[in-house]
């Protein structure tokens, strides 16, 4: 991961249990094939220029860069200040605007592992359109894919209730 996040097995292995133990267990999908040394992840901020991919990692190991823009403020891709670069930068665009499953992140890492540079886009779904024309403007085309919510929107408000 960059930025200092793990720089080892027992940094990784923290992260993982950390994820799980916090209701973020999919990104553990993510985080089992960096600690291998399969793939590097990145987790820009939306006041990123450009995450410092050249610093990752192994050199010439796959990367991963996670936009986290589903935190039920989503801006699009007009709030990142590193989307325009990494829409450039990506082999293979996939805009995740449903539920966290372990699986869709699996699949992730995979395509990551495959083409080599993959931009995974959370995002809540009143904003997938946003993104999804964002990437398919990009000349040449690259390769896209969107997962969106079955019967609602992504994400959901916890109510009152939900708070103990």
């Amino acid at each position: 991961m960059s930025e200092g996040i793990a720089q080892n097995r027992a940094d990784f292995a923290r992260l993982i249990s950390l994820a799980q133990t916090s209701g973020h267990g999919h990104l553990v999908e993510l985080l089992r094939p960096a600690m291998r040394g399969q793939l590097n992840v990145s987790l820009p901020r939306r006041d990123t220029r450009m995450p410092p991919l050249h610093t990752m990692g192994k050199r010439g190991c796959p990367v991963l860069v996670l936009i986290g823009d589903d935190d039920y403020q989503p801006t699009g891709p007009q709030g990142w200040a590193c989307a325009g670069k990494l829409r450039t930068w990506a082999r293979f665009a996939l805009v995740h605007a449903a539920g966290a499953e372990p699986a869709h992140y699996a699949r992730a890492a995979s395509l990551a592992m495959e083409c080599g540079r993959l931009l995974l886009i959370e995002t809540a779904s009143s904003a997938a359109d946003d993104w999804a024309l964002f990437m398919s403007a990009r000349s040449p085309a690259i390769p896209l894919l969107g997962i969106l919510p079955t019967g609602g929107q992504h994400p959901i408000r916890p109510g009152p209730e939900a708070v103990h």
